[in-house]
């Protein structure tokens, strides 16, 4: 395992050489793409992160996520296993479909260690969840189970506690497109043949989280009903189940939501999941008041992949995404999930704030790790001479943002994933390089540790 030494004193850069126990240190990852770092009025001394690699979890990063408490931190993430696995389905009987490792990365002696937890045969990536349970150990929320009847790979709501880097019995949590019920006023959104309630293709963009008041798990995830035609993905819905019978919640009905599902609980107990509608690009918010669940649009325009959102132990809801339109990191929040205020720039230095993720920090200000792609006005894509894993953190009601690494020549800093753990920021981030001559890419997973 590499580790890489990032001091951010913005003023010098050291490197520094060394070995502990089979790793490298390697020096200011910051200045080698030739930048010159903001000044940074969040530590007017220094801040020192540390690179780990989690080679354990191979071509892994892709919808990473973090969860923390108790001063205990853990990842989860997919990795692309370089193979197809068969899944004889009723419309295609020779279909395959691409297998992914689930890889959970926990704390180690010498920095992080990855364990392939599970292998899953999916269509097209989609998701995993995390969260830690009341005692502190890591519950998975991964899609698994059997392929649906019109549908290649995975297709079942499945849940499952990890110990020592091993998975224990899944417990299946849905495994068709039933559920108890719905809000009131989606009701007409099912009326057309009962259109919510039929399928077996569910279980997909899984996000799971810790109730702080029953001490229970929940569950959002979005149901594709059969998951092969278009009305599937264009009427999709969104469950929700509590533990510990996990009865499944229509939230939000038939209106093509669940992509880049994000849940988390108020501090009284009253959950939330924020979604991205692909057919009609929108993210929609569903929470739960004491009158039951409301559902509200908070944007209206494309996003670039994944969302962040998180509710802070004092009860503010936080929500980031990337606008594709005016390419830039945006911000809103909400005293109590009702009323939200306009969306705010965080990053409007380059082409910044794609793979969101969201934390509060020990004192409930708001953060986000995301990916710096480009220059502003850039019309060739991502540059690995300009991009970089960056974060912002708001102090004292100004957002102060941060190059945490752009190493030249590698894509590093997508599909991040924040959590903190005693004060200090936890990256996951994936990297990938490219090599011309044997015409290859490598990709791996990363995790930044402010010392």
């Amino acid at each position: 395992m590499r580790t890489a030494t990032i001091v951010s004193a913005w003023i010098t850069a050291t490197l520094v050489w060394g070995c502990s126990g089979g790793s490298k240190e390697s020096g200011d990852l910051i200045h080698k793409d030739g930048g010159e770092p903001p000044a940074d009025t969040s530590n007017p001394a220094t801040s020192i992160f540390k690179i780990f690699e989690v080679p354990e979890c191979g071509l892994a990063g892709y919808q990473t996520v973090a969860t923390a408490g108790a001063g205990k931190v853990a990842f989860a993430t997919l990795a692309d296993a370089g193979k197809q696995a068969p899944c004889a389905i009723e419309s295609r009987p020779q279909a395959t479909a691409r297998v992914y490792d689930v890889c959970l990365v926990l704390p180690s002696a010498n920095g992080f260690v990855g364990s392939i937890v599970t292998s899953q045969p999916y269509e097209a990536m989609m998701g995993v969840g995390l969260a830690l349970d009341k005692t502190g150990e890591p519950v998975l929320a991964y899609t698994g189970g059997a392929t649906a009847a019109l549908r290649c790979g995975a297709s079942d709501m499945l849940i499952a506690s990890a110990s020592g880097g091993k998975l224990g019995a899944p417990q299946t949590i849905a495994a068709g497109s039933a559920s108890t019920g719905m809000p009131a006023d989606q009701q007409a959104n099912c009326a057309a043949q009962n259109v919510c309630n039929q399928g077996d293709a569910t279980g997909y963009y899984p996000a799971i989280a810790l109730d702080p008041v029953s001490g229970n798990l929940g569950v959002a995830f979005r149901d594709l009903h059969f998951g092969f035609a278009d009305t599937d993905f264009n009427s999709s819905d969104v469950e929700f189940a509590l533990g510990p019978a996990y009865s499944v919640y229509t939230v939000d009905v038939a209106r093509g939501g669940g992509t880049y599902n994000r849940l988390a609980f108020s501090p009284t107990g009253m959950a939330a999941v924020v979604h991205y509608v692909d057919s009609k690009p929108t993210i929609w918010l569903d929470w739960q008041t004491a009158a039951g669940w409301k559902s509200q649009k908070l944007f209206s325009n494309k996003i670039g992949e994944q969302l962040g959102f998180a509710i802070s132990s004092q009860g503010l809801y936080a929500l980031a995404y990337f606008d594709s339109t005016r390419q830039t990191l945006a911000y809103r929040e909400s005293a109590d999930g009702t009323t939200w205020t306009i969306a705010e720039d965080v990053d409007r230095d380059g082409v910044t704030g794609n793979f969101p993720s969201l934390a509060f920090d020990g004192q409930g200000n708001p953060a986000i790790s995301y990916y710096r792609c480009n220059d502003y006005g850039a019309s060739s894509g991502c540059s690995t001479e300009k991009d970089g894993l960056y974060w912002a953190r708001r102090l004292n009601g100004v957002w102060v943002t941060r190059k945490i690494v752009g190493e030249s020549g590698i894509s590093d800093g997508t599909y991040t994933a924040l959590a903190f753990v005693d004060g200090k920021a936890v990256i996951a981030f994936q990297t990938a390089t490219y090599d011309p001559v044997a015409a290859t890419s490598k990709v791996g997973l990363s995790i930044a540790k402010e010392m």
